[in-house]
């Protein structure tokens, strides 16, 4: 196989399985002839085939009209927020298992992690569960369940009784917090309560069965998890990828607005997370970057749902 092959194949997969079996074949005969006897891949014809991918698997999803547009954009949004909540907690669970239960070595050096007790074990483990059988529920195509797993994750963590931060995790609020901890609980709590406010939307914009999603997306937790567990700079390990995904969802944008409005769904929630700590302490220089790169993302991928929207290749053609 010729490097130009196996470029095509892999750029192939940017199209739905469906789509693949049904016209693959065909697709890569007609590039094999285009090709001629050229060994090296097209630049231009590669960015086609990706392009039109993207486009082809946002029709599949969203059906082709704005309503599917907005809709699947914020279930997936709620989606990636699910399973950010869940990698919270998971951090936690890895940490106490790996660093204190095991006693493996701390790389700061001189620190020994304190085991979780019985209670904070179980408040972590709910945490973690909530919003992880939530993102199950999503990827079936459920509609009703997650947002209700999504509400009852958020009143938990308001009421106390888990924490979803922190080896103990957070209580409610108090008179005796300062107003950075109580802006800290706030941004918490919608980041928590976010996913059930854009199920509802995407519920509401459906006019068709809710799409299924790969169930690859519930390994993100364990995947983040070990990464971070990995290594202390969980800023360069974990979040610039984060980060580096969430950009490439925006540019892609254009093709599958869905993708922006993902983008839009999931800054607002992490914007209000973070942005207490980047008010309260502007020299940790990391809440700083975050909260201004969300902020950013944040109005640029709602100013391309709206803008790229009306005129997309996704809207059905006028009869």
């Amino acid at each position: 196989m010729t490097a130009a092959e196996l470029t095509y194949r892999l750029a192939l997969r940017a199209y739905p399985p469906g789509y693949r079996r049904a016209r693959g074949h065909e697709i890569l005969s007609t590039l094999a002839d285009m090709q001629g006897d050229a060994r090296r891949p097209s630049l231009r014809q590669t960015g086609a085939l990706v392009k039109a991918g993207v486009c082809e698997r946002g029709r599949a999803v969203t059906g082709g009209d704005r309503a599917g547009i907005w809709a699947e954009g914020c279930a997936l949004a709620a989606l990636v927020l699910l399973l950010l909540a869940a990698t919270g907690a998971a951090f936690q669970l890895g940490w106490d298992i790996w660093y204190a239960r095991l006693g493996m070595g701390w790389p700061l050096g001189g620190f020994s992690p304190v085991p979780l007790e019985p209670a904070g074990l179980v408040r972590v483990l709910a945490a973690a569960l909530l919003p992880w059988g939530a993102a199950l529920a999503v990827c079936r195509g459920r509609r009703l369940l997650p947002l209700a797993m999504a509400l009852t994750a958020a009143a938990l963590y308001v009421g106390g009784a888990v924490g979803f931060a922190g080896t103990g995790g957070y209580q409610s609020w108090s008179a005796g917090q300062s107003w950075m901890e109580n802006a800290y609980q706030l941004g918490t709590a919608i980041f928590l309560a976010a996913p059930a406010g854009l199920l509802w939307v995407a519920g509401r914009g459906r006019r068709r069965p809710a799409a299924h999603r790969s169930l690859a997306w519930l390994a993100l937790p364990a995947a983040l998890t070990i990464l971070h567990l990995a290594s202390y700079w969980e800023t360069t390990i974990v979040f610039w990828p984060l980060g580096a995904i969430m950009l490439a969802w925006f540019l892609a944008g254009r093709w599958s607005p869905h993708l922006a409005v993902a983008v839009f769904g999931v800054a607002v929630p992490v914007l209000a997370f973070v942005l207490p700590t980047a008010v309260g302490a502007p020299d940790y220089e990391y809440a700083v970057a975050v909260a201004a790169g969300a902020a950013t993302l944040a109005f640029a991928s709602l100013a391309s749902a709206l803008a790229f929207a009306p005129e997309t290749e996704l809207d059905p053609p006028a009869l």
